[in-house]
């Protein structure tokens, strides 16, 4: 086949794929519009829990309820994100085993325990940000199981090769007893 008939294949097939992408991302983003407008209203700001769950949970609806006015989303849709953002990365770190997903797992803790420390009134800041690190350490017992940071060092013992021995030595062959071949001449004569 010409080279040229080619091309004009390979560029009516990369085109095509790029339209049924663009279609693909179109129904992909309306489907992902849909389920965060679907999302149901939750109280962002508002002390809605209580116990030990409260100092890590309430400064963080405090957080998102101050940093997202002038978004075109809700609080309460970012809130949720936010949850479900963790809820992924905490069981797919433990199920896949993926650096990418520890590392945002890693990053959602962190962000986590900067909102509750940037939140919380300075008299109770370091015991509310120390209780979210241990409930994130806790977590991560989970989120992080296998990780080992360790170098794998892979060392091959072969105790069953062959020995070989090398012995240099020079043969040389039997020369023929008879008259000497008319093809060899003496040098200088």
């Amino acid at each position: 086949m010409a080279n040229w008939i080619k091309a004009v294949a390979a560029i009516a097939v990369f085109s095509f794929v790029v339209l049924l992408f663009n279609g693909a991302v179109d129904v992909l983003l309306d489907a992902a519009h849909r389920i965060l407008t679907a999302v149901p209203n939750v109280q962002v700001g508002d002390n809605t829990s209580t116990g030990v769950w409260a100092t890590i949970d309430n400064p963080v609806r405090s957080y998102i309820a101050a940093h997202s006015a002038g978004l075109p989303i809700s609080a309460s849709t970012v809130y949720t994100l936010w949850q479900v953002t963790g809820l992924l990365s905490l069981i797919a770190g433990f199920i896949t085993r993926s650096n990418g997903i520890r590392l945002t797992w890693t990053g959602w803790g962190i962000a986590g325990m900067a909102m509750v420390w940037t939140t919380t009134p300075d008299t109770s800041r370091t015991v509310a940000t120390a209780i979210a690190v241990l409930a994130w350490t806790f977590a991560s017992a989970f989120a992080l199981r296998g990780l080992n940071l360790r170098p794998r060092v892979f060392t091959t013992v072969h105790t069953g090769a062959p020995q070989i021995t090398v012995q240099p030595q020079i043969h040389i062959p039997a020369q023929p007893d008879g008259p000497a071949p008319d093809n060899v001449r003496q040098l200088g004569r």
